[in-house]
């Protein structure tokens, strides 16, 4: 039976990433987007947020669109200009936000850091030349968000469900990977602790591990 949406979340708040990578081969982000604080697994909604141009007001009217459970997601165009900092996080926060993506670099790292049980956020990178109040991105009808955007190698539409743990990004549909995937990821995790110390009890190694010729 499939699970319901609440039911998927939190599943997914269970399962270690990198056992997914076992049954996975697609939406992993590129390694250069990596982890800038060392919060809890994110999983959440994303937000997608397209700057081509450095505009702050743009980031702004991201954050106040966000609701409880989103991930903004950022592509930040030519990776020069940093959209996220401390005042930006705190918003995000304030927002309800599961976390923040961002192909591009972010500002104000130990401010983040001290934001990491509540806010985990990821990016390319650190600088201190930010995003200006330029409204290079105004207009009537915001086009800068809530469109498909190429994020470290991975296309990204609102409503993908956005992973991340210290290894990296994950990008899955809105229905996730699948019941089978993800209860075969479940199992495995679970299996993984018998499995380690079987290894450590000095079991021989060719009783454990597959090899594919049996």
């Amino acid at each position: 039976m499939s699970r319901s949406t609440d039911e998927l979340i939190a599943a997914l708040r269970r399962v270690e990433i990198p056992t997914l990578g076992h049954f996975l081969e697609e939406g992993f982000c590129d390694q250069d987007l990596r982890p800038v604080n060392s919060g809890p697994q994110l999983v959440g909604r994303a937000r997608t947020l397209d700057l081509t141009e450095p505009d702050a007001f743009a980031v702004n009217r991201a954050l106040l669109a966000l609701a409880p459970g989103d991930v903004l997601v950022i592509r930040v165009a030519g990776r020069g200009h940093a959209p996220v900092g401390a005042v930006t996080a705190h918003a995000a926060i304030a927002q309800g936000a599961a976390g923040i993506v961002v192909d591009g670099p972010v500002t104000d790292q130990a401010a983040l850091r001290e934001l990491q049980d509540r806010l985990p956020v990821f990016a390319t990178g650190l600088t201190a030349r930010t995003t200006k109040r330029s409204g290079a991105l105004s207009g009537e009808t915001d086009e800068a968000l809530d469109r498909v955007v190429e994020v470290a190698g991975v296309s990204v539409r609102p409503g993908d469900l956005v992973l991340g743990d210290a290894q990296g990004i994950l990008i899955l549909p809105p229905d996730g990977p699948g019941d089978d995937v993800l209860d075969a990821a479940l199992a495995s995790d679970a299996a993984e602790p018998a499995l380690v110390a079987r290894i450590a009890s000095g079991e021989p190694l060719s009783a454990i591990l597959a090899t594919g010729t049996d």
